[in-house]
């Protein structure tokens, strides 16, 4: 451990994590009720109008969650390399993940629980309703789905015992992959901190084997079923959503560590990865929120990130991204508050008329997605403000921008 990372500090991630939560935050403020599996099945058939097509690809903002986890990748690496040159590297990196996740988004339960017990039942749909609820009453949930939701074991909480898997905020399965991504480098961190970055390789290695068709591959040919040994426990990091963790990972070492020999062969994995990936999409209307989806994006945004690296302070001074980078400042206060924001407004509107897919660009997506940042912001400047581990530092603007 004694050579130093070279630029641990990505400046511009800002704008590219402003970027993700935006585009789930769009993609909540039509999905459920003005862009539905009908509505593509029609286009799909039919074709229709400029707004039917602004829908469905709408249905595709969800890229922006497997970005996000490139990113986290990126900054969890960070935080793992810095904190195994510390005394206590493990407690030092447990307790900053703790600090930054968890009072936050207990905050953010306990509001939202009491903001949504307070509503008229008229304001969320029933359970007869065409689609998903946006939100439950909080007493609809188990005790132990409350547990998987307040301590982030929800994704894989069922395998253990009680109800089927369920959420307060539904956006929050993401966050049980973050953790558990967290937990597996905390532990590398605690128990071998001198092989960071092999260990990964080799957990990256593991899930790789453990979800790709063997069979195809090898299997064929020497006449053994390879894919009978595999385990991919869905809601669990094993079933595959680790490789987007990864791919940050790679970003990290890439630009902080790699030869360039080395950068060159770690280019040349993601670029084989995002090929074979793409190659599993029969159509392009096969592009769906789904492994081979999430890893399609996570390789293609891996290989930006570390390509556009030489741009890094260009990218992150311009005014043209000092929007993306105040929206990135607060993703985490984003990331939480758009789900029952965006949901309940969509519904609401969606019930006193405002269902055509032209009304819903015009008019419940610009109101869903401004109500979001506001409150968000309020939520950041009041809550998660208090929990940073680093204050931001700001960063001065080129002249040149």
């Amino acid at each position: 451990m004694s050579d130093l990372p070279r630029n641990p500090r990505y400046e511009s991630l800002d704008v590219w994590r402003g970027i993700a939560c935006l585009t789930v935050t769009m993609l909540h403020g039509v999905a459920g009720y003005l862009s539905t599996p009908e509505l593509e099945t029609r286009v799909r058939a039919e074709g229709g109008s400029v707004a039917d097509w602004l829908m469905v690809l709408g249905t595709r903002l969800w890229f922006g969650v497997p970005l996000f986890f490139v990113i986290s990748g990126y900054c969890i690496a960070g935080a793992a390399d810095s904190a195994r040159r510390k005394p206590h590297p493990g407690l030092t990196f447990f307790w900053r993940r703790f600090r930054r996740i968890y009072p936050p988004l207990w905050a953010f339960l306990a509001i939202t629980a009491v903001v949504v017990a307070l509503l008229p039942d008229a304001a969320i749909p029933g359970p007869n309703e065409e689609h998903a609820r946006p939100l439950p009453r909080p007493t609809e949930l188990k005790p132990a789905q409350w547990f998987g939701s307040l301590t982030l074991t929800e994704e894989w909480r069922p395998y253990i015992g009680g109800p089927s898997k369920d959420y307060f905020a539904r956006q929050v399965w993401t966050l049980c992959y973050e953790e558990q991504f967290y937990f597996v480098m905390g532990l590398i961190v605690l128990l071998a901190r001198q092989w960071l970055f092999p260990l990964a390789a080799a957990i990256s290695a593991i899930v790789f084997l453990n979800v790709m068709d063997l069979n195809t591959l090898l299997g064929d040919q020497i006449g053994v079923n390879l894919n009978a040994y595999q385990r991919p426990l869905r809601g669990c990091f094993f079933d595959g959503l680790w490789l987007a963790f990864a791919a940050g990972i790679s970003v990290y070492y890439r630009v902080n560590y790699a030869t360039p020999l080395i950068r060159w062969s770690l280019d040349g994995l993601l670029v084989a990865g995002l090929f074979s990936t793409i190659q599993a999409l029969p159509t392009a209307w096969d592009f769906q929120s789904n492994l081979t989806g999430h890893l399609i994006v996570a390789f293609a945004g891996a290989l930006l990130l570390g390509w556009l690296h030489g741009a890094d302070t260009k990218i992150a001074t311009s005014r043209f991204t000092a929007p993306l980078r105040w929206a990135g400042r607060m993703c985490y206060s984003l990331y939480l508050v758009h789900g029952p924001v965006t949901a309940l407004i969509q519904w609401n509107f969606y019930r006193w008329g405002i269902t055509s897919p032209t009304a819903g660009l015009l008019i419940t997506l610009p109101v869903a997605t401004a109500a979001s940042l506001a409150l968000s912001w309020v939520f950041h400047r009041t809550v998660e403000s208090r929990f940073l581990n680093t204050p931001p530092k700001p960063i001065a603007p080129a002249a040149d921008h």
